[in-house]
């Protein structure tokens, strides 16, 4: 047995034994009257059951008619929306990597790795491709059916004590309608004002039996969503691809790699006998868009961009709970989640060939470069009039597009018993998840040796693509399919109730084990392990982990309205070793109107299965070069290598929590809080714009122009990481007899500070309030005030993210100070005069806002970040909930 496991053994019972000491001098609660009338519940973070909702954590509660009132058609959506969500997570509008279509959540503006999203209390598989590269592993909340969920509970706090490794910024606990009878039919419509995104919603719900006078309850629910796809030509701010008429702004929309050649830095365009591009391109200078002297046969890239993908979900989820005798019960629950999204491949619409590209070699498996350059003229190759080879950049429109597929399925399983003995509640479990991912190009890449024999013989017409034989494309061709899985497995076991009493009150405790499995694999097509496809995209992961855990935790009532919790847990990885991670809380209410609680906690989390194992990832993306030979200070799209380490350490973490609760009168609640989160041996790679702005020799690889090639990276622990900064959460009602119920409501995060360090032991750089790395504003607020009369009810949600600072280069810098803040409305309306029907109209983005402009160009040829913002523009939804 690990020692930390002994030692929460150990403390389990020196915590519990002293306290039960205080047993015979309590007073008796029958004998005083001081008898409890609200049902004690758990509330996250924490395993002892409690009938005050405030807790010593912060916790953010979004109940079931928030959940409605949001216009948010997915749990994804909702989620992103709230303020301590500040940046650094995936959303499904980020298609140009592996995870696209998914979505997870990253508190604090940690990343999403950091971020434990539970269902009902317990774990479930992450997504089968990693996010960021290799590094984050996350729960995909796509998956996550929104219909059966009764609320959300968010704790901003640190959980490593409670949960284990990735609880390091807090935890998502979506818990699911309980002990539901009746049936519930609903449905939706919607679409969006500037057009596309059509979306269609179906939904049921039904829940038979009642828990106290049937011995029984299942609930089943199922959905259908349905959205159509988004591309850059459907919108007006991004469907010329040109933006001259903003700062920075080029025709950064446009490739100029249609059809040219490069001839000593200057780009001559391919032309036929009439002076004519090649099909699917135009004639244009190249300057605007790419800075080369000379004319090119260039494209609008706006049409082949998706914004945000089309999505096809079905999910069912069943659960239920059957008493087997006055004291125990047996539950059960399955959710399954199929889910298809359809995208244009990110960065690459086509198969393009430039200078950069490689191809795994087959015998070593590693990289190597693949020529770029048209051979020579001869009678079999009429193409190249320069009778020397000659470097070329050239669009196979002709191969296909490179539409990408993403089919997700996912499931999780559940049974277990629970019950109670004497004053103790009892509960074990046993789950099994799995996620498993299929992504399918259905062309748009190339073989290598056909391609070459292609451009050496003639034999593919540069001029005129559409002469090309048949024959000759189809040896060309590459479509693909990457598979990927996710697998937990596990068991577990805890115990709660009073070990005796202090002066003050009752001793609670709680104690449990538990046993998980985690396997992830995630492989290559096997056309890259050839060696056949130029510019292969590769996320190869395989690994395997079994975790062993113990945790204990007690609630001391030190004073009547005084309480001290402690909390350990002892975990034991077998592909590091052990980890420790206590936590101390404070709870003080010295009147019923105030509350001040506290909480300090040293945490951990493990690298993920995709960081600590021999994984490869070649990825495409953009970076700003300060050095391009052609016009300095633009975005470039080079290569980028990044391996996992088997020898990382893991993160340690210290979290540190304070704030108060205010309720000066009734119906009112104000809480703030102050946080603060230090991780030390931070694993995450070399900043990639730092490598490429200081042109670090050995990572940074360029041409013989100076042109950038390829980035070179690899996981490691850099250093450390501090963060701190304020919530703030207001709830207040105002029920009047003539006019209504009128509720406001409103929670703000404002992030003080974020500095690590750039590059393997460099100093802090604070990246708060700036787009230096991910963009992390500082400042995140979501308000909704909402009034219902009558039949009534109406809801106006304001979503206020703040500017940042221009950080992202120097380039974009000097045209540009800072990106603008960013305002949402979004308004709600429901009718319930007709029975038992409810009638309802939303609409998203009331004033039609568009995203703050950002000269970096952090979107896929869009001069917005995809990671806070979309171009959904003001969006119409209709619908109707029907209860039988």
């Amino acid at each position: 047995m690990p020692k930390h496991t002994l030692l929460v053994a150990a403390l389990s019972v020196a915590l519990a034994t002293p306290l039960t000491a205080f047993a015979d001098a309590a007073p008796d609660a029958a004998a005083t009257g001081d008898s409890k009338t609200l049902a004690a519940v758990r509330v996250t973070g924490s395993n002892i059951k409690r009938t005050d909702t405030e807790s010593a954590n912060p916790v953010q509660v979004i109940e079931r008619q928030q959940l409605e009132e949001t216009g948010k058609a997915t749990v994804a959506d909702l989620l992103r929306s709230i303020s301590a969500n500040t940046g650094n997570a995936a959303n499904e509008t980020t298609n140009n990597g592996w995870a696209s279509g998914s979505a997870g959540i990253g508190l604090r503006g940690l990343s999403q790795k950091n971020t434990l999203v539970l269902l009902n209390g317990r774990r479930l598989a992450n997504y089968g491709f990693p996010a960021g590269g290799l590094s984050d592993t996350f729960v995909n909340l796509n998956a996550l059916p929104l219909v059966a969920v009764e609320r959300i509970e968010v704790l901003k706090d640190g959980a490593s004590a409670v949960y284990g490794s990735d609880a390091v910024a807090g935890v998502v606990n979506i818990i699911t309608r309980q002990n539901f009878e009746g049936a519930e039919l609903g449905g939706s419509l919607g679409t969006a004002d500037q057009g596309g995104l059509d979306e269609q919603n179906l939904k049921f719900i039904g829940g038979i039996g009642d828990l106290d006078t049937d011995g029984y309850n299942i609930l089943v629910s199922l959905e259908g969503y349905n959205r159509e796809r988004l591309d850059q030509d459907q919108r007006d701010l991004t469907k010329s691809g040109i933006y001259t008429d903003k700062p920075g702004g080029r025709w950064n929309g446009w490739s100029a790699k249609g059809a040219r050649y490069l001839v000593n830095g200057t780009s001559v365009p391919m032309l036929d006998a009439s002076g004519n591009c090649p099909e699917g391109t135009t004639l244009v200078a190249s300057a605007p868009i790419d800075g080369l002297a000379g004319n090119t046969c260039g494209f609008n890239q706006a049409p082949y961009t998706t914004l945000i993908p089309s999505t096809k979900r079905y999910q069912a989820y069943v659960n239920g709970t059957f008493r087997v005798n006055d004291t125990v019960e047996a539950f059960g629950e399955v959710l399954y989640s199929d889910i298809k999204g359809v995208s244009w491949f990110g960065s690459s619409p086509f198969f393009t060939l430039e200078s950069g590209r490689f191809a795994l070699n087959a015998d070593t498996g590693l990289a190597e470069p693949v020529s770029s350059n048209l051979p020579a003229s001869s009678p079999y190759n009429p193409y190249n009039p320069y009778g020397r080879a000659v470097p070329i950049e050239y669009t196979f429109f002709n191969l296909g597009a490179t539409i990408k597929t993403n089919r997700s399925q996912a499931y999780r399983g559940l049974v277990g018993l629970r019950g109670s003995l004497q004053n103790w509640d009892w509960e074990v479990g046993a789950f099994g998840a799995r996620s498993s991912e299929r992504e399918t190009v259905s062309g748009g890449f190339a073989n290598r040796y056909a391609l070459a024999d292609a451009l050496a013989s003639g034999s593919y017409n540069l001029l005129n693509p559409s002469a090309t034989p048949q024959d000759v494309l189809n040896a060309i061709n590459i479509s693909t399919l990457r598979p990927a899985e996710s697998v937990l497995q596990g068991v577990d076991a805890k115990i709660s109730g009073a070990i005796g009493h202090t002066w003050a009150g009752e001793i609670g405790f709680a104690a449990g084990a538990e046993r998980r499995r985690e396997k992830l694999d995630s492989n290559n097509p096997w056309q890259i392990d050839a060696g056949l496809q130029i510019r292969p995209a590769i996320a190869e992961v395989h690994g395997e982990r079994k975790v062993t855990a113990a945790y204990a935790e007690v609630n001391v009532p030190l004073a009547e309205r005084l309480e001290l919790q402690a909390a350990a847990r002892a975990d034991h990885y077998s592909d590091f070793g052990d980890a420790f991670s206590p936590k101390l809380s404070l709870r003080w209410q010295p009147w019923d109107i105030l509350l001040v609680r506290a909480a300090a906690s040293k945490g951990f989390r493990a690298p993920s299965l995709s960081e600590n194992s021999n994984s490869t990832s070649i990825a495409y993306g953009s970076v700003i070069d300060p050095r391009d030979p052609d016009v300095p200070g633009s975005r470039q799209n080079p290569t980028f290598f990044t391996v996992g380490n088997n020898d990382l350490k893991p993160e340690r973490t210290k979290s540190f929590n304070a704030g108060i609760v205010l309720s000066p009168w009734s119906n009112t609640s104000l809480s703030v809080d102050y946080y603060r989160i230090e991780l030390e041996n931070l694993v995450g790679t070399n900043n990639t714009q730092t490598l490429v702005t200081d042109d670090v020799p050995g990572a940074v690889q360029r041409d013989e122009r100076g042109k950038l090639l390829a980035v070179y990276n690899r996981y490691q622990n850099l250093s450390e990481l501090k963060t701190s900064g304020f919530d703030v959460e207001l709830r207040q009602r105002f029920p009047t007899a003539r006019a209504g119920d009128f509720g406001l409501s409103t929670a703000f995060t404002h992030v003080r500070d974020y500095s690590r360090p750039t590059v393997v032991g460099g100093p802090l750089v604070d990246y708060a309030g700036s787009n230096l790395g991910a963009t992390l504003p500082k400042n995140k607020a979501t308000t909704t005030f909402d009034w219902s009369y009558g039949d009534f009810r109406t809801a106006l949600t304001w979503y206020y993210t703040s500017g940042y600072d221009q950080k992202a280069s120097a380039a974009a810098s000097a045209v540009q100070d800072r990106v603008d803040a960013y305002n949402q409305f979004d308004l709600y309306l429901g009718y319930t005069g007709i029975d038992t029907l409810t009638l309802y109209a939303k609409i998203q983005n009331l004033a039609d806002e568009e995203p703050p402009y950002d000269a970096s160009f952090p979107g896929i040829r869009a001069p917005y970040d995809f990671s806070q913002y979309d171009l959904r523009g003001r969006y119409f939804t209709v619908g109707f909930d029907y209860r039988f």
